[in-house]
């Protein structure tokens, strides 16, 4: 099953997707946190946390599940360790600011992915259809036959035409300083 097709079985109930979920993510967070000063028993828990927050709060996956589920667990693991004082293997600072920089860019990346679905949305249907077209892999002849163009560049054109009007509708945007400088 596809990251995408667990996230939405997550999201949604299935069980197959859920026991997919345990028996291929589960072990990874128990090992690391039993690495890192902790129990089984401490594992299965911050595993359990890290799935609430998918469900509560990630609205949708830009990155691989297992991977945002690690990360998750990572950070909420060196959190309840430093609460309760308990030492860290020695390489805690560095590990710990390494878990962080990938969160914070794990943060910029959904965020970005945000505003070019969102700006997305705003071209026409047309371009939409182009672009979408060109990232599945389709061939330019396939594209033009599809959307019934005149030429090959007819669509080297539009397709120009479509990302400079997607890049104009990314930087109108308040966050896109923030985010992509």
């Amino acid at each position: 099953m596809s990251d995408l097709k667990l996230f939405e079985g997550l999201k949604h109930g299935d069980r197959k997707a859920i026991n997919e979920i345990y028996k291929n993510i589960s072990p990874k967070v128990i090992y690391w946190v039993k690495n890192n000063s902790g129990s089984e028993e401490d594992g299965y828990d911050i595993f359990q946390e890290s799935l609430e927050i998918i469900l509560l709060k990630i609205e949708s996956l830009n990155s691989s599940l297992g991977g945002l589920i690690m990360r998750i667990a990572q950070r909420k693991w060196i959190d309840k360790l430093r609460k309760n004082k308990v030492s860290i293997i020695s390489a805690d600072n560095s590990l710990s600011e390494n878990i962080q920089a990938y969160e914070d860019q794990a943060v910029v990346e959904h965020e970005k992915h945000k505003l070019m679905d969102h700006t997305f949305s705003k071209l026409s249907a047309l371009c939409q259809k182009i672009i979408i077209a060109l990232k599945k892999g389709s061939t330019v002849d396939e594209i033009v036959r599809t959307l019934e163009m005149s030429s090959a560049n007819t669509l080297y054109r539009r397709k120009s035409a479509c990302i400079e009007r997607w890049s104009i509708l990314i930087k109108e945007q308040n966050s896109y300083k923030e985010l992509f400088n």
